[in-house]
């Protein structure tokens, strides 16, 4: 009911979004932030984002070329997703996100608010593997009490799920069932010798920060200020497609155009082929000979000289 202004715009751009790609094997699910300090009953406050206060909107990014699939907007406890009661309300927005896409051989890449036995189970069923972060209380989780020195890990596997446990600066609890307990040298060294990180935590360092980078894209480029919630979600979901448009283009053509140049090429075209000229009454130029470029051109200003008549 809350989105209830701008229910249409997101209905169509979540279709479109899905049915204009297909996206590659690895894709990821995380959270992403859309800032605004205004007064608003959903608003959250997320420490580790750029912005800290805003909308949070759920996304599904291909990892590949961080195409975005899909979203679903936060507002509370009416946040529209299908319910699964045997995961909880992480594993019911991933389970609702990834509904067009199972039963295809995909990677999921999380992170732990998202993570657990139950949802990777359900997955694996599926024919969606997945892997990400696990917090050590979830349940169906083992211990994981032994101690280790730097560089050690300790693995545990139950049918298709894999829990792994490594040591580094602090420790890090994984869950996969697409890896085995394989070490890979990272070209790092540790007391002389290469160090080795266990396969699954080099994928999902990998794989993860698709969605981190279409935020720094924003953030440098959307500079719309208002005060009203609506708008500036809507005015977001624009830019969302910007972006996907973008990663399309680049695909199509091969080439790697900077999003800002992006930016600007598609509004000379939008300018060009929708312009409308409406001639000014008391005007005796003929405006329908104006260059559209005109309205998006840059303007400095100049030094006149006086005339005859001093004007």
């Amino acid at each position: 009911m809350m989105l209830f202004k701008i229910r249409l715009a997101i209905d169509h751009l979540r279709t479109c979004f899905k049915n204009s790609l297909e996206p590659f094997q690895n894709i990821c699910i995380d959270e992403s932030l859309m800032l605004f300090k205004g007064r608003l009953a959903f608003k959250q406050f997320i420490p580790s984002k750029r912005h800290r206060f805003g909308v949070k909107l759920f996304i599904l990014c291909d990892c590949e070329t961080s195409y975005i699939l899909d979203f679903i907007i936060y507002t509370g406890s009416s946040t529209e997703i299908t319910q699964f009661p045997e995961v909880g309300i992480s594993g019911s927005i991933v389970l609702t996100l990834l509904e067009k896409y199972f039963n295809n051989g995909h990677s999921l890449y999380v992170d732990n608010w998202y993570t657990s036995p139950s949802l990777f189970s359900i997955l694996h069923e599926k024919k969606t593997n997945a892997c990400g972060t696990v917090k050590i209380n979830r349940k169906h989780m083992p211990p994981l009490k032994e101690k280790l020195e730097r560089g050690q890990h300790v693995c545990y596997a139950a049918r298709n799920i894999l829990t792994t446990k490594w040591l580094d600066k602090r420790e890090v609890r994984m869950l996969s069932t697409i890896h085995t307990d394989e070490m890979i040298v990272c070209g790092k060294t540790l007391q002389g010798e290469d160090k080795r990180k266990p396969l699954c935590i080099l994928n999902y360092n990998e794989n993860m920060g698709a969605i981190d980078k279409t935020d720094m894209l924003l953030s440098t480029e959307s500079v719309r200020k208002t005060i009203r919630w609506y708008k500036k979600v809507f005015f977001h979901l624009l830019d969302l497609s910007i972006l996907n448009v973008h990663v399309i283009y680049k695909m199509k053509t091969g080439e790697n155009i900077p999003l800002l140049q992006f930016q600007i090429k598609l509004i000379k075209e939008i300018v060009e082929k929708y312009q409308k000229f409406r001639p000014r009454a008391s005007s005796s130029k003929n405006i329908g000979q104006d260059a559209p470029m005109r309205l998006v051109a840059r303007h400095f200003p100049s030094h006149v000289e006086k005339n005859e008549k001093k004007k």
